[in-house]
């Protein structure tokens, strides 16, 4: 049955022979469906669109990994190669929602942010004070918190709404590099204490339908993350950043396969070079692992942006996409 669909502004993706059809709640009233042919073109100009046609032009939004910075350093000019790699990460589709995984949030059980309109959480100290006058409200999205919620226990993971915490900086660095407008609503997800693996590979599985709902799922976190070092580095922690990125590469580009990623996962510890040095604790890190594993058995990974560590004391780390 054809169902009639408001006329609306004709826009065209970069590069794509694709077109946004619009008529949705979310948003401001913006659903994204990316019609990939003429024939979609055409019956969306005219208004007319089937159900079976809409579900047959969507296509799913990637999962990132971003290397989020050191505080608010990437808005502060302070990481300009950090605050390009998040930008240069930015998808070329328009998500109706963002699920954003931090390093810097964890409970048990796992935590789901369902604020109607967020705040910002300065969980930072030591920075000029602008950096703590920034302003970033998106709204949230109560239905995909709840939907959330439903995918989790459903693979019996517990979780609890959360309703009174801030988007802290994992999350809210790179949203205001990628969307500063706040025009997309966000949930943000915490991981869990423990940082197990097979949690959190668990948890990444479940989030997994979120894909076909035009969602796009963030990972936030650091591919190096020792404070010691960040601090001062070294020449030494410079060649371990170095070896430890080409070991992840080696784990995330390509077409992902569940048994060899889950293998080598959750013995990263002793298969990555310097595994330890790179992350004394694993925070950082986990949230590479939930956006692999919430991309799907034929999700490809590959690297989506790259810090070269050319910049006096800069490590190497590279943000994926899963797609």
């Amino acid at each position: 049955m054809d169902v009639p669909v408001p006329p609306v502004p004709v826009r065209y993706g970069i590069g794509k022979k694709s077109l946004p059809f619009i008529n949705n709640d979310r948003n401001k009233g913006i659903l994204l469906v990316w019609a990939r042919d003429d024939d979609a073109i055409a019956q969306a100009s005219t208004g007319m669109m089937s159900k079976s046609a809409i579900a047959n032009t969507c296509t799913m939004l990637p999962t990132i990994f971003l290397n989020h910075g050191g505080g608010p350093l990437p808005l502060l000019n302070r990481q300009p190669s950090i605050a390009s790699s998040i930008q240069n990460s930015l998808p070329s589709d328009i998500p109706s929602a963002i699920l954003i995984i931090s390093a810097h949030y964890e409970s048990a059980p796992i935590a789901i942010q369902s604020r109607l309109r967020h705040k910002l959480l300065f969980d930072y100290y030591g920075f000029p004070p602008e950096s703590y006058q920034y302003k970033y409200s998106p709204a949230g999205d109560e239905k995909l918190a709840q939907r959330i919620h439903t995918l989790l226990a459903e693979s019996n993971v517990p979780s609890q709404f959360e309703s009174e915490r801030g988007l802290d900086h994992g999350m809210f660095v790179p949203l205001m590099l990628m969307y500063p407008e706040a025009e997309i609503p966000v949930v943000g997800l915490s991981l869990h204490p423990s940082l197990d693996v097979d949690i959190h590979l668990t948890i990444g599985k479940a989030l997994r339908p979120l894909r076909q709902d035009n969602v796009l799922i963030i990972g936030s976190g650091y591919a190096f993350h020792n404070m010691q070092y960040l601090l001062r580095p070294t020449e030494f922690s410079i060649q371990y950043s170095k070896e430890f990125d080409l070991w992840l590469r080696s784990v995330f580009v390509g077409k992902i396969n569940n048994a060899h990623l889950e293998n080598k996962l959750v013995n990263w510890k002793e298969e990555a070079p310097h595994a330890t040095e790179c992350h004394p604790r694993e925070e950082h890190l986990i949230p590479l692992f939930v956006v692999a594993a919430a991309a799907g058995e034929e999700a490809v990974g590959e690297v989506d942006a790259h810090v070269e560590g050319k910049a006096a004391g800069e490590h190497v780390v590279s943000n994926f996409r899963f797609s």
